[in-house]
């Protein structure tokens, strides 16, 4: 008689998700090829029951009595090795008594070893967070205590192999890498074809995860729609819990499509591996995309945490919110291609992990109880030396609450202080402005007088810049009047000089003239001097004496 194998698996597959909903449907595929008859137990916080959800769900408040009929448990995938509180919106453990969020990765791996049941860890990951101190003992105990730690990336390895030189801490590649072995693109199934007929998907197409931070590619695909005018895009949620929605991405989009409900797992991973692109954020829906062949253009950073096991895949692009994206590059990057060869050789460690997983279940129960009770042995010492530590921080609480309140008391004192010198300063300040303003007043009347002298003075200037002007006029007419002057004297000597030298002139020619009319010639001619009268008269010129 063929058994029926009792398999737990842990993780947040009670949330809409699709990388989280993928893990359960690739265990029970992969464990029921190798074991035959298998029962998978999904536990997650919340209980969930199909057709209303992919599966049945089982919460883990039932956990305490169930886990002694398990011949397994799984923990993982995906990112749940963390300590944060904020795992999703609203997202809390149905009871106070399971711790959050550990309840659901580390405290069923400690009941599992409490059991005696293999405890395999199915390729979970960490996300650039680290392990708390309260939580290293535990999560120590865990690791050495498992025959098979399998973590999805090497940041993820590298944290959890330093808690302990014991454990064995190895890489696998993200169970969803296996998604090849669930469906067949060769053969759509109809479901698929409905889901095209419905979205009215005619042509090919890209998908495109319905997320806050595509900014960049929908500038490209609005601005060169032309360039694309044979594909269409097909609007996906892929984390509904995580915000998701078509909406994000407007209504503008050309030749854009969506459908009207969130596809199941399967169907979801259907559409990404007959498209000839993926658009998006999300870490499974680029695994999902690289298990067929199909090229990836990620808006997430390539180079930190869990996306840096991707870039090894190849045909994985880099989006970048402020670089504009090269729309010939783009388009010649679209169209599913065969698979990378380490995409082909994750295929086959994760056949490997899964043959290893069967074997330890075939193993059965295993000799863990002994490490367990040491640790139970441990633990009064452990909460003791908590305790210890807890009272030695209260103590050092209540002096620092102490010193708080002295250095408050202080701080009020400065601050009554403070207030005196301030209203001290501001009777000072109202001082220096009544003293300012009546300085003002004063500095404002001899303005006023000043200006009423300068005014003043402008006045008396100008008028004895006229006096000046009146002054070198009369200068000026004096000059004038004294070159006159000089000049007459100068005519008036020259014309008494003129009036003696005539005198003279006269004086010798009345004497001349006296000797002339007493000489003998002159009365010897009076005859002839009379004819030449007459003779004048009668020819009627003038005549002279």
């Amino acid at each position: 008689m063929n058994q029926d194998w009792q398999v737990g698996i842990f993780g947040t597959f009670d949330v809409a998700n699709y990388g989280d909903l993928l893990f359960p449907i690739i265990a029970q595929a992969e464990l029921t090829r190798r074991l035959g008859a298998v029962t998978l137990h999904r536990f997650s916080y919340h209980g969930k029951s199909a057709p209303q959800w992919p599966y049945d769900v089982t919460s883990l408040s039932q956990l305490p009595e169930i886990a002694g009929q398990l011949d397994a448990v799984l923990i993982g995938g995906g990112f749940i090795v963390r300590f944060d509180k904020l795992v999703a919106t609203d997202y809390y453990p149905p009871t106070p008594s399971i711790h959050h969020p550990t309840g659901y990765w580390l405290t069923p791996a400690l009941i599992a070893l409490q059991q005696s049941i293999p405890l395999i860890w199915n390729a979970p990951g960490m996300h650039c967070n680290g392990v708390p101190e309260w939580a290293t003992p535990l999560l120590r105990l865990a690791l050495e205590e498992s025959p098979h730690v399998k973590v999805r990336d090497a940041p993820s390895q590298a944290t959890l192999a330093q808690l302990s030189d014991a454990a064995r801490v190895e890489v696998l590649p993200d169970t969803a890498f296996g998604l090849s072995r669930l469906i067949d693109a060769q053969s759509p199934s109809a479901a698929f074809l409905d889901a095209l007929a419905t979205a009215g998907l005619t042509r090919p197409y890209v998908v495109v995860q319905s997320i806050w931070g595509l900014e960049s590619f929908l500038q490209l695909w609005r601005t060169h729609a032309g360039i694309f005018e044979d594909y269409q895009l097909l609007l996906l949620p892929i984390g509904p819990v995580l915000g998701d929605h078509e909406s994000v991405l407007g209504d503008d989009l050309a030749r854009a499509c969506s459908l009207p409900f969130w596809p199941e797992p399967l169907l979801l991973a259907e559409l990404i591996a007959h498209s000839e692109a993926v658009v998006g954020h999300s870490y499974h829906l680029a695994i999902s995309a690289i298990a067929f062949g199909v090229p990836v253009f990620s808006s997430a950073d390539l180079n930190t945490g869990k996306y840096t096991a991707l870039p090894v895949y190849e045909r994985i692009f880099q989006l970048r919110r402020d670089q504009a994206i090269d729309p010939q590059w783009f388009r010649s990057n679209l169209g599913r291609q065969p698979c990378s060869r380490a995409a082909s050789q994750a295929v086959v460690q994760l056949d490997e992990h899964w043959d290893r997983v069967a074997e330890l279940i075939r193993e059965g129960r295993r000799a863990t109880q002994p490490a367990v009770n040491r640790f139970w042995q441990d633990l009064p010492n452990r909460l003791e030396d908590l305790h210890d530590q807890a009272q030695r921080h209260a103590t050092a609480r209540e002096q620092s609450q102490r010193d708080v309140a002295a250095l408050q008391q202080q701080v009020a004192s400065l601050e009554r202080q403070e207030q005196l010198h301030q209203q001290e300063r501001q009777h000072w300040q109202e001082l220096q402005q009544r003293e300012s303003e009546r300085q003002q007043e004063q500095l404002q009347e001899l303005l006023q007088q000043h200006q009423a002298s300068a005014a003043r003075i402008d006045e008396l200037l100008g008028e004895l810049q006229r006096g000046t002007d009146i002054n070198g006029q009369l200068r000026q007419s004096l000059d004038l009047s004294e070159r006159t002057c000089r000049e007459l004297l100068d005519e008036q000597q020259r014309g008494a000089t003129f009036t003696e030298q005539l005198r003279q002139a006269l004086a010798v020619a009345e004497r001349r003239l006296n000797q002339l009319q007493d000489s003998n010639s002159f009365k010897l001619t009076a005859p002839l001097r009379s004819v030449r009268r007459g003779l004048k008269k009668l020819l009627g010129s003038p005549t002279h004496d």
